[in-house]
């Protein structure tokens, strides 16, 4: 009697169990390995832009401050420009960093005239006339001589002492605000890619107004 053959007595559990993958398989296999890949290495390059922008915007920060230190000691030595005066460099003199420019402007502050302040402080008393508000009643001068900082500041507050002393000196004092104030402005300009950047910084300048010629002997 011959033997049976080897194959008749593997089971074909057996066999199943010990077959190579499909293709299929390895196509769905292959297709979620892409798909994760590219989840992770795009989390890589979103982090990567963001420390990139956070570094050209620490750079330009740093830029920034430089500029405005050297607009500074410019106006603290040649004074305050009639007008207004522009520019736009390097950012920082004698440590230019590449890429990046500085557009800053020099420019007289702007104040209200005296009588359009008279105009608005009308319209608000007649809107509060109008509006059956009481008038401000007269401040305690108890209240006032009596040292306790809080009850002074309410009697100022109810009445019109401020205000009063307020539209009696900004007549005065406007001449001299626009004189010894500047509004100094920087933009810090830089590119990302295909993309500009860039940030503002605003700063009000003050000097000390010029004391008066001595009459001459």
């Amino acid at each position: 009697m011959s033997a049976p053959p080897i194959a008749s007595l593997v089971s074909p559990a057996k066999r199943d169990s010990n077959a190579g993958y499909t293709l299929l398989e390895v196509m769905v296999a292959i297709a979620i390995l892409a798909l994760a890949l590219t989840a992770i290495f795009s989390s890589e390059a979103g982090a990567i832009r963001a420390g990139t922008r956070a570094r050209k915007q620490t750079t330009g920060v740093l830029l920034a401050r430089c500029k405005m230190n050297e607009i500074e000691a410019h106006l603290e030595q040649d004074g305050f420009p009639a007008v207004e005066e522009t520019g736009s460099d390097g950012c920082c003199e004698d440590a230019e960093t590449a890429g990046y420019t500085c557009d800053w402007k020099v420019e007289r502050v702007e104040l209200p005239e005296p009588a359009e302040l008279t105009e608005e402080g009308e319209g608000e008393a007649a809107g509060a006339a109008a509006g059956g508000e009481p008038p401000a009643e007269t401040p305690d001068v108890n209240a006032l001589l009596s040292g306790d900082p809080s009850a002074a500041e309410a009697a100022l507050g109810g009445g019109g002492i401020c205000e009063m002393g307020f539209q009696m000196a900004y007549p005065v004092l406007r001449p001299v605000l626009v004189e010894v104030v500047r509004r100094v402005s920087v933009t810090v300009r830089w590119r990302e890619g295909s993309r500009e950047r860039s940030f503002d910084v605003v700063q009000y300048v003050v000097t000390n107004p010029s004391p008066p010629a001595p009459p001459p002997p």
